[in-house]
């Protein structure tokens, strides 16, 4: 994670890695670790799942989030960054970076922006577990999040077509480079640029930014929601 990146080489600590939020979680309880390092909206989510931790201020980091292009689709990534460029200019722009600003860690309020492109089907994989970026609730057939609001925007105006495939990381990376999807999105950093057009692959510009802070415990004694831990 962008973390990793901001900290590593740092002489003034020592980095652990963890496959989940909730191990992480539970080390910082019992004392394993002194703080979490994360990033806003995960930060969010601890705090509202979880009592007697706190964000450490001012924020150590800042990043931006990217979305990612197949090999094949050099010229779509920059057609996407020139509509990028218009889109930070709306109205729709201000009142999304506004919703973020006030994300609680429960709740995404984005729009229903209904798919209208009949064009070019544009293959985007997600992860469905990237909450609140780019996530799919249980029963729900679309994807949904800060992030993609963007993306139907602009294939909407170009008059794509989106069809999104459950995926993860790895996944995503190989489907790109071998032509089985077009776009990949959810919790992706600016800070991964350099290494993704070293795989042959091509990084959006910055959709928005966002800080990466530090958590720590208020207290000695820590209580997280059970659903956090599954």
């Amino acid at each position: 994670w962008e973390s990793d990146y901001f900290l590593t080489g740092r002489p003034d600590m020592e980095l652990y890695r963890y496959d989940t939020t909730a191990d992480m979680i539970m080390a910082l309880k019992y004392d394993k670790l002194d703080v979490l390092a994360v990033d806003e909206d995960t930060a969010r989510l601890i705090l509202t799942r979880s009592k007697g931790l706190e964000v450490v201020q001012p924020a150590y980091a800042v990043s931006s989030s990217i979305m990612y292009f197949g090999s094949d689709d050099e010229a779509l990534a920059q057609d996407f960054n020139r509509y990028l460029a218009e889109y930070k200019k709306t109205d729709d722009y201000k009142d999304m970076i506004r919703r973020l600003a006030e994300f609680d860690g429960s709740e995404y309020t984005g729009p229903d922006i209904p798919l209208t492109g009949s064009g070019k089907e544009i293959r985007v994989a997600c992860d469905p577990n990237n909450f609140p970026r780019a996530f799919k609730s249980p029963g729900e057939e679309t994807f949904r999040g800060f992030d993609l609001e963007i993306l139907k925007y602009y294939a909407n105006d170009r008059n794509y077509r989106l069809k999104f495939f459950e995926s993860n990381y790895d996944d995503g990376v190989i489907g790109m480079q071998s032509g089985l999807y077009d776009v990949m999105t959810g919790y992706l950093g600016d800070v991964y640029s350099k290494e993704v057009r070293q795989v042959g692959l091509y990084p959006s510009d910055g959709m928005f930014s966002y800080p990466l802070y530090f958590i720590e415990k208020q207290q000695r004694d820590i209580s997280v929601d059970a659903s956090i831990l599954e």
